[in-house]
């Protein structure tokens, strides 16, 4: 998916590693999809506490 908007971000060393690992052993193939799947993870916890009756139907 190409990127339709840019954002600059800083991350701490540690996340800065766990991404590279990620991209290194062929899990993604780029930080960007990391950083997007990261972000839809958070995305479906926000909307479990926002609504968790939604989850256990």
């Amino acid at each position: 998916m190409a990127a339709k908007h840019h954002r600059h971000v800083a991350l701490t060393e540690a996340l800065m590693k766990f991404v590279d690992t990620q991209v290194a052993e062929g899990r993604y193939a780029s930080a960007s999809e990391v950083v997007r799947a990261g972000l839809r993870v958070l995305i479906e916890q926000e909307e479990t506490v926002a609504c968790p009756a939604a989850k256990d139907s």
